[in-house]
């Protein structure tokens, strides 16, 4: 029954165990295989680790393309800030100020030398839907088509009934961008891709292939423990019988 047993097992894990085998010794060796300097921008593999895309990366319409937003993140440069769980839908940049909506909250923030700071977080009464300026003032346009003036300490108050407003408004766009700026940004905030070393790490796991894959390698695991045992009882087994017969065989004999 136990011979019966370990040649079941033995068959059904047999290619799992390859699997673990061929990638266990590439990570061995990750230097020979440039695992450390191999990386990966594929589209599904981005999609399947939760990374961004280049349709994820929008830079204002202007001609200022040092500033991009990346769903909740703003980069500047080499600077990037993250603003929490909602995405950036609107930016206007002042000099050194930068004013970032995210639909019932405003940000102000200030561009240093070597970091971006938030100096006000402000939020919203009001569902705003675009932010811009007119005649040089702050004005946030909110879903109903209200126009509100902001100053610099995100104190606001509802625009006076202006039928030029509405022509005066200069909306600040965030547009998508070119392959080439997008993957500057995107490498400020997630390097060059998915690092080789990693993906084959989660190939190894079976994490690359979600849950159940992975149940199924713990599986094979301690199938993979018991083999081993049974492998060396059965072994053992023989090998006692063997030594017993020929002891009676020997007695018989004297």
């Amino acid at each position: 029954m136990l011979k019966k047993l370990h040649k079941i097992i033995g068959l059904s894990v047999c290619i799992i165990v390859i699997h673990l085998s061929i990638t266990g010794i590439i990570l061995m060796y990750p230097s020979t295989f440039k695992l450390l300097d191999t990386y990966y921008t594929n589209s599904y593999l981005y999609n399947l680790y939760g990374m961004f895309k280049t349709s994820d990366v929008k830079v204002l319409e202007s001609n200022d393309k040092d500033i991009g937003v990346i769903k909740s993140k703003l980069i500047l440069s080499d600077m990037v800030l993250d603003t929490g769980n909602k995405d950036i839908i609107g930016i206007l940049k002042i000099n050194n100020l930068i004013y970032a909506l995210k639909n019932n909250f405003l940000f102000l923030i200030e561009e240093g030398d070597f970091q971006l700071e938030v100096l006000k977080k402000e939020e919203l009464p009001f569902s705003a839907k675009s932010i811009g300026i007119s005649n040089e003032k702050v004005i946030l346009k909110d879903v109903n088509n209200k126009y509100y003036i902001i100053n610099k300490d995100l104190n606001f108050f509802l625009a006076p009934k202006n039928k030029d407003l509405n022509t005066q408004y200069s909306k600040s766009n965030l547009i998508s961008t070119d392959k080439e700026t997008a993957d500057y940004f995107l490498f400020q905030v997630q390097g060059p891709g998915i690092q080789a070393l990693r993906l084959l790490t989660d190939l190894h796991n079976g994490r690359f292939f979600g849950p159940l894959v992975m149940i199924i390698f713990s599986i094979t695991s301690l199938a993979v423990i018991f083999l081993a045992i049974s492998g060396t009882w059965i072994s053992l087994n023989i090998t006692l019988k063997r030594s017993a017969y020929k002891k009676r065989k020997h007695r018989r004999h004297n």
